[in-house]
């Protein structure tokens, strides 16, 4: 391979895995065992879809940091490798790239490695991507920038080898402040920045929380230690994830094999004793856990100090579209005359063309790097105040202009059957529909506007619809004959937003088919605005009528009907035919 591998990255490049992948795929097509392929292909993450012969990989980023250089190698992937010339920021802050063959996720990982990244470890039962909040480092309210942090824990669990082969994956968050954008909750492992004064002297650390995760047993994280000093967190990680490895009894079910059920089964007290004990041990005291080798300070290059000046004023104070754009998707850094730009990517989806623009102007407009959020979406930072509407300009060209990032029209959603081996339905379609209709809706309303929508295409929550005000879930109900019919489990009142105490959303006792979930979603939303209290926020609303209220307002959109007379039901979105419930063996737990 003629492209040169770059020395330079937060995941350290290793070119002979690079080499030790085109062999393995050669092998491979010459008959070796397919297990051990396929167990091996994971770990350099690159995943088998649902289409014969198609392959996924799965990019890492720890943080969501993508330099522009990086964002036109995506590109260029984007229309070399995949035929629908698209990557998709996932909810892990990861790009994906679908329908690849073996060979050409081979090319693709040379070429990530010229720009120094890995797709090391994304897949897999190791130390998946880490995510943080997309303003750490800017961020006025933070306690100390943790993104160093972050880098020095990828740094120090990659290729580990008892980290290659651990019961499942494990997902780790890292937040900047007590609001805890990254949701610690959520994850197997979450961190969040704090400062405390010990023995008199300022010291910066983490509140340690584990045990989180959605899918059929959602669990939120629990707290393992209220304060961590940086200079211990590597540590004790070890000790976590050395616990869970050593848990044995795990393994014996793989859909239950996540570090939730050995916390749930054993307790955090107990789980505690187990952590103190292995730090008792010989590896926890020789050897050296100091962050700073491995910390990445100089991640990204800052502008000087930004003075106002003529001409350095907003020109447009007077456009309604702009100034919807600018209070909804810019926010301030702590650094003076300089704002955070969210751009929302409807569905997560970027062509290779759009990699390119936004490299562009991440040079243009800011620091030359974006930053992937778990909304699937992305931030330009280091954008000077008298240049936010000629970006929101060119935004628009590219069709990345659109208010309301974070927002009740920014749906979520899994890639669902467009490519998921277990997908049970088009999560991406419904998306879609659910989108528009939300859209026509024409929504004013701020405490309406402030609602998330997701939806997964399985059980498994990649869409993180368990963390919804409304989300939804695939699933089938029986129509005529018993022929399938693709639809989605409702949930409601979840919450993981700054202000409100994170809790998962639970199950109404009805099943929608997916072509009436549009009109699911208008019902809530229309219920919720008309019976409201003043001021009343949707999980309140939710709290204080029941969920049975809810079970009655969507209980006659169940019924499916004959064929004939309700043909589109039996139907999923964007697809031609009857419907038909073909869930495959995933790979995430080989």
């Amino acid at each position: 391979m003629a492209i040169a591998v770059k020395e330079t990255g937060i995941v350290p490049i290793v070119e002979e895995e690079l080499l030790t992948y085109d062999e393995n795929t050669r092998e491979f097509r010459g008959g070796s065992d397919p297990i051990q392929f396929q167990m091996y292909r994971l770990r350099e993450g690159v995943y088998g879809q649902r289409q014969e012969n198609a392959q996924m990989i799965r990019i890492k980023l720890p943080g969501g940091i993508v330099t522009a250089q990086q964002a036109e190698a995506l590109g260029e992937i984007a229309r070399n490798f995949t035929p629908l010339d698209r990557g998709h920021i996932t909810t892990r802050e990861c790009i994906q790239m679908h329908h690849l063959t073996l060979e050409d996720a081979g090319k693709a990982k040379w070429l990530l490695a010229s720009v120094g990244v890995t797709s090391r470890e994304a897949c897999g039962n190791t130390v998946r991507n880490v995510v943080t909040c997309p303003m750490a480092g800017v961020c006025r309210n933070e306690e100390f920038d943790v993104v160093p942090y972050l880098t020095a824990y990828v740094r120090f669990f990659i290729r580990k080898p008892f980290t290659q082969t651990m019961p499942r994956k494990f997902k780790t968050s890292f937040s900047p402040c007590a609001s805890d954008c990254a949701t610690a909750p959520f994850h197997d492992m979450g961190f969040i920045g704090r400062v405390r004064v010990v023995d008199g002297v300022k010291r910066q650390g983490f509140a340690m929380y584990v045990g989180g995760g959605s899918s059929i047993m959602p669990r939120a994280a629990q707290s393992l230690y209220e304060f961590v000093p940086v200079e211990d967190y590597l540590r004790i990680s070890e000790a976590v994830l050395r616990v869970f490895n050593k848990s044995d009894e795990l393994r014996k079910n793989r859909m239950m094999a996540r570090i939730k059920v050995l916390i749930d089964r054993v307790g955090m007290d107990r789980f505690r004793e187990l952590v103190e004990a292995e730090l008792e041990q010989a590896w926890a005291k020789e050897g050296n856990f100091d962050p700073t080798p491995y910390m990445i300070n100089d991640y990204e290059t800052t502008p000087g100090a930004y003075a106002y000046g003529n001409g350095h004023e907003d020109p447009a104070e007077g456009d309604a579209g702009f100034q919807r754009w600018k209070a909804s998707n810019v926010t301030p850094q702590r650094q003076g005359g300089y704002y955070a730009v969210h751009v929302k990517v409807a569905q997560g989806d970027l062509s290779g063309d759009q990699f390119d623009a936004v490299a562009r102007l991440s040079r243009e407009f800011g620091n030359g790097q974006i930053r992937l959020t778990v909304e699937q979406n992305f931030v330009f930072r280091w954008v000077a105040r008298h240049r936010l509407h000629a970006l929101w300009t060119e935004l628009g060209a590219l069709g990345l202009a659109e208010a309301g990032v974070n927002e009740i029209t920014d749906t979520t959603s899994c890639p669902g059957t467009d490519s998921c081996k277990l997908g049970i339905t088009a999560s991406m379609g419904a998306n879609r529909a659910i989108r528009e209709q939300l859209i026509s809706m024409d929504i004013e309303d701020p405490l309406v506007r402030s609602m998330h929508i997701k939806m997964s295409g399985c059980p498994n929550g990649c869409g993180r619809h368990h963390l919804a005000h409304i989300g939804f879930q695939g699933a089938s109900v029986k129509g005529e004959n018993g022929q399938q019919v693709p639809a989605y489990e409702v949930y409601i009142g979840g919450s993981y937003d700054e202000g409100e105490a994170f809790r998962y959303a639970k199950r109404v006792s009805t099943r929608v088919p997916s072509k009436r979930a549009p009109e699911a979603v208008g019902r809530i939303v229309g219920y919720y605005t008309e019976q409201r209290q003043d001021g009343e926020t949707f999980n309140r609303f939710v709290d204080r009528v029941g969920f049975p209220a809810f079970e009655a307002l969507l209980a006659d959109l169940r019924p499916v009907g004959t064929i004939a007379e309700n043909a589109g039901l039996y139907q999923d979105w964007e697809r031609d035919g009857l419907y038909k419930l073909e869930r495959g063996e995933g790979e995430c737990a080989v």
